[in-house]
């Protein structure tokens, strides 16, 4: 790990973890002109070089100023303190950046769009607040994928605003936090663990932001679910499906599935099992882990396969009646997740997935991704849960083991066309 010393401007390697001293930590977007490490090494650089008056420039100069008043000799910053012209160190950077950003004294959050306001200026003003918190609100900062695991891993977090004036720390801020972000006020004060969230909702936390490289959307949050895997850019949603298989390898949560991708006009169109992004977890942040009371329940696993992901699930039929129904085709039917709302109107009840049996197959599923999550109870539906869309899906049982297909064969998409032209 390379750190600045702020007092020298300059670089130092430390080789070993146990030895890292007490940091400060940059968070912070980029913009056009940051500087490399190659730039930062460049001894004219602080005798008078172009780049010394770049924004890049000024921002680490900042963060080394700050850290020097609270008391700290180095700061981490990511445009300097990586090579990235060595692929290999810039893999191992990104899987050890959440662990950075934890291990941190303080982080410094660089919102340079917000406006904050001197006690003069707030004194010549009508309003008292010294910042806007719609600016707060429509920061770049809360719509970039890398600075999500830069919210959620340091304990201590102090935001700043233009021209370095600070806006608040982290722990007084966490309730609008929350209204901007969707991450609990619990996770973002660390009394609730990142881990005891379900995979659902950690993706959720993701679906409104965006990054540069399509890749970066995975990984930028290997930290968050605690995976590691080696960068493969030109992959693109590739990399995303592969975050969903390192992230099933340690984990039994099956709100991992609990996504769909509304597409207008088309109901029967197959997809794999997986997601391609995170924005189609966007409404699913409210699907939460189930505490299992059977303990077969919970030692049971699902795997990867050359057929696809060997699961057990309780594959239904809707129970209808006049006055409810949900109609699906005939080869449609709802897989039922082990995982339950957070919502108190949908107590008891289950979130469930529209899939598709593979013509000729007993066992083989597809995803319809169009269809919404389904909230299904065994039994008989009240009718306040009528009101919620919840449909029966009769007696509970124990279920059968099934595929997902994580491909979907060519022949597929053509008789979901041809269903889908019929209709």
């Amino acid at each position: 790990m390379r750190l600045i010393d702020a007092a020298r401007l300059e670089l130092c390697s430390f080789m070993d973890d146990s030895h890292i001293p007490p940091y400060a930590i940059l968070s912070h977007t980029w913009g056009p002109d940051e500087v490399t490490l190659q730039q930062f090494t460049d001894l004219p650089l602080r005798d008078g070089h172009h780049l010394k008056d770049s924004h890049g420039h000024w921002k680490i100069i900042k963060a080394c100023q700050q850290a020097l008043q609270d008391g700290i000799r180095y700061v981490w910053v990511d445009t300097c303190c990586i090579d990235k012209t060595s692929s290999a160190e810039l893999s191992e950077a990104i899987n050890s950046m959440f662990r950075w950003y934890e291990k941190a004294d303080v982080c410094y959050a660089y919102l340079d769009d917000v406006n904050v306001f001197s006690e003069a200026e707030i004194n010549d003003s009508t309003s008292n607040d010294r910042f806007s918190k719609d600016e707060l609100a429509k920061s770049r900062w809360f719509t970039r994928g890398w600075t999500l695991q830069e919210l959620i891993a340091p304990e201590e977090i102090v935001f700043y605003g233009k021209h370095w004036r600070r806006i608040d720390e982290k722990a007084s801020m966490c309730a609008a936090l929350e209204r901007m972000t969707g991450i609990s006020v619990n996770v973002l004060a660390g009394t609730d663990r990142v881990e005891d969230q379900s995979i659902a909702k950690r993706m959720s936390w993701m679906a409104g932001r965006t990054t540069t490289r399509t890749e970066d959307m995975a990984y930028s949050l290997m930290g968050i679910f605690d995976v590691n895997m080696p960068l493969l850019y030109g992959e693109g949603n590739k990399a995303f499906v592969r975050l969903q298989e390192e992230i099933m390898k340690d984990s039994a949560d099956h709100s991992l599935f609990a996504w769909n991708e509304p597409l207008p006009n088309i109901f029967v169109w197959p997809s794999p099992i997986f997601a391609n992004h995170p924005k189609h977890f966007r409404a699913s942040s409210g699907i939460v882990n189930r505490r299992f009371d059977d303990k077969d329940r919970l030692e049971e696993e699902f795997s990867s396969t050359n057929r696809g992901i060997k699961i057990k699930l309780r594959i239904r039929r809707p129970i209808t009646d006049s006055s409810h129904a949900l109609t699906l085709m005939d080869d449609h039917f709802l897989a039922v997740l082990d995982c339950c709302f957070e919502d108190p109107k949908f107590e008891n009840c289950w979130p469930s997935i529209t899939v598709r049996r593979l013509t000729g197959s007993k066992s083989q599923y597809m995803r319809v991704p169009s269809h919404p999550i389904v909230p299904v109870v065994f039994g008989q539906v009240s009718d306040a849960q009528k009101l919620f869309g919840v449909v029966s899906v009769g007696e509970i049982d124990s279920g059968e083991w099934i595929y997902l297909r994580k491909k979907i064969p060519g022949w597929a998409f053509e008789s979901a066309f041809l269903i889908k032209r019929q209709s």
